[in-house]
């Protein structure tokens, strides 16, 4: 009986670790006319390089947008790829000092529907940190021509230890008249969602891949 006690324990032992585990997720609720998103993922690398990958997408997203396609923006079609759902080709931005805002143009298609050229959008980013080590930054729609009627970003960096933390995102979503009615919950997923999910991905894999360069890491 006794044997078969620390058979156990031993075995607790070993399977405790795996469960207490990391675990990623993603979800979207769809609530009064909003989608709401839920992403986290965890990342192996140091809260200083964690947070210098966020940097350098606060800066290059009001100043350099084709350098974020290289990798932040890697692969989530935003470069009118082709698509049988929706098309959407990001042109560019342009970051007013003065007033903190960033313009967003690009194009929005519905094959054999609708194409809506040259959309404008006015979003403010800003980022905020905190004495436990958390920062966040936020991207606040302030205008929109007809693609949308709010989003509200924030994406978040947790330490945990000197291993690793996580990177969170929970973004709002509300469209405007046309796609509110074309973006079902399950178009949302294809549209959307994996979009979020691409680009929270993207900034793990970039900080995984600074943290292998870093020496005695």
């Amino acid at each position: 009986m006794k044997k078969r006690l620390v058979l156990f324990l031993l075995f607790l032992y070993c399977i405790v670790p795996v469960m207490a585990s990391p675990t990623d997720s993603i979800s979207t609720v769809y609530r009064d006319g909003e989608f709401v998103t839920y992403c986290q993922v965890w990342v192996k690398a140091s809260d200083s390089i964690c947070n210098s990958v966020t940097k350098d997408f606060d800066h290059q997203m009001r100043y350099d947008l084709d350098g974020l396609f290289g990798w932040a923006l890697k692969g989530m079609n935003l470069r009118k790829e082709k698509n049988d759902l929706m098309v959407s080709y990001f042109k560019s931005t342009t970051y007013n000092r003065e007033t903190d805002v960033i313009r967003g143009i690009g194009d929005v298609i519905v094959p054999s529907i609708i194409t809506f050229p040259n959309i404008s959008i006015d979003s403010r980013l800003s980022n905020k940190k905190f004495v436990n080590g958390k920062n966040a930054i936020n991207l606040d729609l302030l205008r929109s021509e007809g693609f949308l009627k709010k989003m509200a970003v924030t994406f978040t960096v947790i330490p945990r230890n000197s291993k690793g933390g996580w990177y969170t995102l929970e973004s709002h979503i509300r469209f405007g008249w046309f796609f509110d009615l074309f973006i079902t919950q399950h178009r949302f997923r294809s549209i959307m969602e994996w979009r979020l999910k691409r680009f929270i991905h993207n900034l793990k894999d970039e900080a995984e891949h600074r943290e292998k360069l870093t020496p005695n890491s």
